[in-house]
């Protein structure tokens, strides 16, 4: 929590400070081929942003494995795994193109991993907290009021313990319309992680055995609904949800200069 604390307040200080830039210095030469958009308004080409994000999910297991002769309990099917992860990032972007956009993330991650495996092992709870680093692109488009996107981000982590290790790439489509200065949108988000931890577990008259377990998603996609205004010529406010396999909250505040 201290961590997520202190890399919140360094955000909050790099945004105030971005505030204050002046606002009448040059535009950069982004994005490329302007005329591409055919007169269309673009948004202001370079962004700065915080982002906070929650997310809880099932996992199932790829493999668990004990420190007793060829014990590997993948294919048990009643075991119960579920993980809660909470995030803190600043998020880059440019838009390179008029729908062309690149983007680069840097933040906290505090996660907890619960595996239920059933009598007679006991329930494995694993928390882990650590820097997670990322990028990708969004190709976007619009007709009128409306408008569609697809995201692609690939994310891996630094965590506190060198025993475990989460890393992810996520696809999001997402289609919207605008009203007025907001818009709305409805989307999907696929997500592929993989998730991997190594400890050490009660097992009934044997004690205390090392183990080894990888983990995925039960479900790889989910739905997502969100809407975004701008407040002023430069603040930007977006919020999403998603539903359905994965439950998620997303608040992110961007200054576009």
């Amino acid at each position: 929590m201290l961590k997520t604390l202190l890399v919140l307040i360094a955000m909050a200080g790099i945004l105030t400070m971005t505030a204050d830039a002046d606002a009448e210095e040059p535009s950069p030469p982004f994005p490329l081929g302007r005329s591409w958009a055919g007169g269309r308004e673009l948004p202001r080409p370079l962004g700065v942003g915080l982002n906070l994000y929650h997310q809880t999910q099932d996992y199932e297991l790829r493999s668990l494995r004990l420190n007793l002769p060829t014990i590997d309990l993948a294919q048990v099917s009643a075991i119960e795994i579920e993980n809660a992860t909470d995030e803190v990032n600043l998020k880059a972007d440019l838009w390179l193109l008029p729908f062309l956009n690149i983007f680069g993330i840097i933040g906290n991650v505090d996660g907890e991993t619960t595996v239920n495996p059933g009598p007679p092992l006991s329930e494995l709870e694993v928390d882990y907290d650590g820097l997670v680093y990322g990028g990708g692109v969004t190709l976007a488009a619009g007709v009128g009021r409306f408008f569609g996107s697809v995201s692609y981000i690939v994310t891996e982590t630094d965590l506190d313990t060198a025993t475990s290790s989460v890393d992810a790439w996520i696809l999001t489509p997402r289609v919207g319309v605008r009203a007025n200065t907001a818009e709305f949108w409805l989307g999907a988000m696929y997500q592929e992680a993989e998730e991997r931890h190594q400890g050490r577990i009660s097992v009934p008259i044997f004690g205390e055995v090392a183990y080894d377990v990888e983990l995925e998603e039960k479900e790889l996609w989910n739905y997502l609904a969100g809407a975004g205004t701008n407040i002023g010529d430069h603040w930007r406010l977006e919020l999403e949800a998603g539903f359905e396999n994965r439950k998620q909250a997303l608040f992110l505040l961007s200054y576009r200069f």
